[in-house]
């Protein structure tokens, strides 16, 4: 088998992001070996599979990965693999990179391009969409290139402010290519394919799961130079995506709150005292990365429209709006029709009880009884390697056992 062909077959056997795909890499040298290995598991008697892992294995011959070829084929999707030569650079440096990356669209834009990854809440105020709005206008005509989750809210907001400039963004989804979600903008995806990029580490058919987009924004963080949190209340997603960044050597921006007592700001104060760099203009991000990159910004932008050099577009957002303005024209975003969607897969499978016997178990008993722990205590406390509490603590997400919040603490799911 090719490489591209055996990644795909380890996707499908342990799910994709799962750190076992590591493990086996790591373990065997090469993927050809990783899965000659693995479809005799008896050859190595320290694989110690699971039941459920073997029953995939059993399933899953060659006939299938040439299946799921084909209905990435017939659903006009491209796959970027790890060790290609177009696989994204500043990926490799993560910890538990995706293996595969499934995409529609330029994927030249995740070389070489200006990626500033944008998230924030699904519901979003008012004050928090004006001042997106007058930033990200700012940055996409500057060269910046959004980098989003595609949910519902802050999101898609910058998505949308990059297709009304006639430029491209990028979407991340957490679910299968092919699958419409969110259902509000089920078709805008494939516009955003038009001008710019969507892909997603899932196999076609993978359904929303709330375990996916925590395990997602790990690449959501790394694909970027920095993350900029638009507004996010204490556990929200879009933290866990500001903390990956963190722990990757990436930026972290935050729009600082509108009102200090308001419970919906209050998720990005933890980061501001933590060295966050506080957003009052575009200018406040394009200054971190001018001195490198300034053969890439289109600076010019920063002072047109009679813009006063020392003036903050996020303190004169009320002024702006006093002024009466022409309104400029905006490019007609025409939604195409997707193509038709294969029958997704079957939602996976609840969690065998084998599993729940050993590490995944203590885990789950200690969390019970404590409610939020990091996870630096969860290893202290049951005296285990960081490496194997990792994948642990990643399966049990990968199954909704469990919950990941802010500053690596986890909880069981309620």
């Amino acid at each position: 088998m090719e490489e591209i062909r055996c990644l795909l077959w380890l996707v499908m056997i342990f799910g994709a992001g799962n750190p076992r795909i590591w493990k086996a890499l790591h373990r065997y040298h090469s993927p050809q070996k990783a899965v000659e290995i693995l479809r005799k598991p008896e050859t190595d008697a320290d694989l110690h599979l699971p039941e459920h892992t073997l029953r995939r294995i059993r399933q899953t011959g060659e006939d299938k990965v040439d299946e799921m070829l084909e209905r990435c084929e017939k659903l006009r999707l491209s796959i970027l693999w790890y060790g290609d030569a177009a696989y994204p650079e500043q990926l490799l440096s993560i910890v538990n990179p995706p293996v595969l990356l499934f995409y529609q669209g330029d994927s030249s834009l995740l070389q070489n391009h200006l990626l500033l990854t944008i998230v924030g809440t699904r519901n979003p105020a008012e004050y928090s969409l004006r001042v997106e709005k007058t930033i990200c206008h700012d940055l996409v005509q500057m060269g910046f290139v959004p980098v989003t989750g595609y949910a519902a809210g802050i999101d898609i907001t910058a998505n949308l402010c990059a297709l009304e400039a006639d430029k491209p963004s990028i979407a991340l989804m957490g679910c299968g290519l092919d699958v419409a979600y969110p259902k509000s903008h089920v078709n805008l995806k494939y516009e955003i394919a038009k001008h710019g990029l969507i892909l997603s580490e899932f196999l076609p058919g993978t359904s929303p799961a709330p375990a996916n987009f925590p395990l997602r924004n790990r690449v959501l963080s790394g694909l970027s130079m920095g993350t900029f949190v638009i507004q996010a209340p204490v556990r929200s997603g879009a933290l866990i995506t500001a903390e990956n960044a963190m722990e990757q050597g990436r930026d972290v921006f935050c729009i600082p709150p509108a009102d200090i007592f308001d419970k919906r700001y209050m998720g990005v104060i933890k980061y501001l005292r933590d060295g966050a760099i506080p957003v009052f203009d575009s200018r406040d991000i394009v200054y971190e990365y001018y001195t490198s990159h300034a053969h890439m910004i289109g600076a010019a932008a920063l002072y047109g429209e009679d813009r006063d050099k020392s003036e903050s577009s996020v303190m004169t957002l009320g002024e702006a709006e006093a002024k009466p303005k022409t309104p400029a024209k905006k490019p007609q975003v025409s939604v195409p029709e997707p193509p038709a969607e294969a029958e997704p897969d079957p939602v996976l499978d609840p969690m065998p009880e084998e599993e729940l016997e050993g590490l995944a178990g203590e885990i789950l008993s200690l969390l019970q009884k404590q409610d939020v722990m990091h996870m630096d205590q969860i290893a202290a406390e049951l005296e285990v390697s960081m490496e194997e509490l990792t994948t642990t603590l990643t399966e049990l997400e990968l199954y909704g056992k469990l919950e990941r919040l802010p500053g690596k603490q986890f909880r069981c799911m309620r």
